[in-house]
């Protein structure tokens, strides 16, 4: 469910790249994306500024029955970019653009997304909202000192750190069981931490 919010965060469109993840920075997904084969195509997107993520551009019905014509089935690693490159842009560029000094609470909007699109989907997700969720907010993690990530502050004061790649994971295992375990061996790096 997309919900309606403005920011002054903007993200970067894909519009005119080749490449869907150029978002993203090499370590995020293997260079073996690259196979012969499978078919690679730029995403379309759009936003009339009054949300949070852009949406791929919806196809005419002209273009779906051109595209039918020419493709027999879906193309799941297209569908999976479309869903899960537009949410990992949001969350690097929360961590990554300065917007959020350290220890800083995230606006209610990013906060939302964040609640709504991301965490329900980590694997402890229950074990890490705890007694409830009091505000997000971004810091260094204490064991890894050069990576900062999200933190949830509970309503008990307790602050738990929590993997926004493991919520990713999490989605493409829930939305596309089939296709998951193949996707993330061949996209996704072993990440050091535990979160």
């Amino acid at each position: 469910m997309a919900l309606p919010i403005t920011t002054s965060l903007s993200l970067p469109s894909l519009q005119g790249h080749s490449n869907p993840i150029y978002l993203c920075s090499p370590s995020v997904f293997s260079c073996r994306f690259y196979s012969r084969s499978l078919r690679v195509c730029a995403l379309k997107t759009e936003s009339d500024g009054s949300d949070l993520l852009r949406r791929p551009v919806v196809p005419s019905a002209k273009d779906v029955e051109e595209n039918e014509e020419n493709r027999e089935e879906v193309d799941w690693e297209d569908q999976i970019l479309e869903d899960t490159v537009p949410l990992v842009g949001f969350v690097r560029t929360i961590l990554h653009s300065g917007k959020y000094e350290n220890g800083d609470r995230l606006s209610a909007e990013h906060q939302q997304t964040i609640v709504d699109r991301l965490l329900p989907y980590h694997p402890e997700y229950d074990k890490k909202i705890g007694c409830g969720i009091d505000y997000i907010t971004v810091d260094h993690h204490p064991d890894f000192e050069s990576s900062r990530c999200l933190f949830i502050v509970r309503r008990d004061g307790e602050m738990v750190d929590f993997s926004y790649w493991k919520c990713i994971k999490g989605m493409i295992r829930k939305n596309y069981p089939l296709y998951a375990d193949s996707f993330i061996l061949r996209h996704f790096r072993r990440r050091r931490r535990n979160g």
